[in-house]
């Protein structure tokens, strides 16, 4: 990434190949191999974690303008804004690797909500390529019940390889804003932002895609979402150019000592959320895949202390559940101390 003349991170790309700003540290995949083979935390639960189903008419009410935001675990979610409904990086498969017999699996025995029983999508929101973002199978089941499908650059390719109607495929660079007009009638405007992050879904691809943040800009209200990503100074920049921001969905788990620049640490998280100017923070990435070698409550465990000690109002829904932002105060608990470590 460069920074241009207006002073706003702007993206690297050379001989096909997109780069940070700031160069990720390298990882040591053999040390991080051995370091996990050695782990012996707990990664995952012992048993199944326990969720909501999904009630579509909390998830998506009628005649409503308000935010509505429903937690599907990982890094996806519903969320219905002044009326326009939208998923952000649906994985409802169970599994998340390209080899599915030895992959990356749920806690929970499935996902809260699945294509069958959502109604029409006005638009899904892809932050990246990786397979904990970009499900084939949730996409397929998809494709039917979506009126756009919205990606950082060659995203859309992917997409469009899998069998997708390229007329309703849009990517998006950097600080490029759009408008979405929802089956309802109703428009939202959102604007695509920088992420400190990489791409690729095979040892041949990589970073030939773009990975990128969200933001949407209701009437009332504004939400940012932060895909992937590591810390840097686009969580300033974006403060600074969209801020304040009703509610912030910040990544919160699969970091780790061999890859410190490619996912945010808790404590990370809430600085930036305090950069974005943000009232509401609400963590994601956690809970539901295991990706790396923390224990699967320590990111909440640790994003709970960080911002009870900077004042910042958290909100933690157990998986599939609804939240709305705006009529009144939303209350959530520490749901993960319930279950044993």
């Amino acid at each position: 990434m460069q920074t241009s003349d207006t002073g706003r991170i702007q993206p690297i790309f050379k001989d096909g190949k997109y780069a940070n700003r700031t160069p990720v540290v390298k990882v040591n995949n053999w040390t991080a191999f051995k370091s996990g083979l050695m782990n012996k935390t707990q990664t995952k639960p012992k048993e199944p974690l326990s969720f909501d189903s999904v009630i579509i008419s909390k998830a998506f009410p009628e005649n409503d303008s308000s935010l509505h935001i429903t937690w599907l675990g990982h890094s996806s979610f519903l969320m219905q804004m002044d009326g326009v409904r939208i998923l952000l990086d649906p994985v409802f498969s169970d599994n998340v690797s390209p080899v599915p017999l030895f992959g990356i699996r749920r806690f929970q025995k499935e996902s809260p909500v699945n294509a069958e029983i959502l109604p029409f999508i006005d638009v899904v929101f892809i932050s990246h390529s990786h397979y904990d973002h970009l499900n084939r199978q949730t996409i397929h089941e998809l494709k039917d019940k979506v009126g756009f499908f919205f990606t950082p650059p060659g995203v859309g390719d992917i997409l469009r390889g899998w069998g997708i109607d390229p007329s309703k495929v849009r990517e998006y660079e950097w600080w490029q804003e759009g408008v979405i007009k929802g089956l309802s009638g109703s428009a939202l405007r959102f604007a695509c932002t920088p992420a400190y992050h990489f791409s690729g879904r095979s040892p041949f691809d990589w970073n030939e895609t773009l990975w990128a943040s969200w933001v949407f800009m209701g009437a009332t209200q504004r939400v940012y979402y932060s895909g992937d990503t590591g810390y840097d100074l686009h969580f300033k920049q974006i403060g600074h150019h969209y801020g304040p921001f009703d509610l912030v969905i910040m990544e919160n788990g699969q970091y780790n000592v061999h890859w410190p620049s490619s996912h945010i640490t808790p404590e990370d998280g809430v600085k930036a959320h305090l950069e974005l100017k943000g009232k509401y923070l609400l963590p994601m990435h956690w809970a539901t895949f295991s990706l790396s070698s923390h224990t699967w409550q320590e990111p909440g465990e640790r994003i709970s202390k960080e911002a009870a000690a900077k004042g910042v109002k958290l909100l933690t829904p157990r998986v599939g559940q609804t939240l709305s932002i705006g009529k009144e105060e939303p209350k959530t608990e520490a749901w993960w101390k319930t279950f044993e470590p």
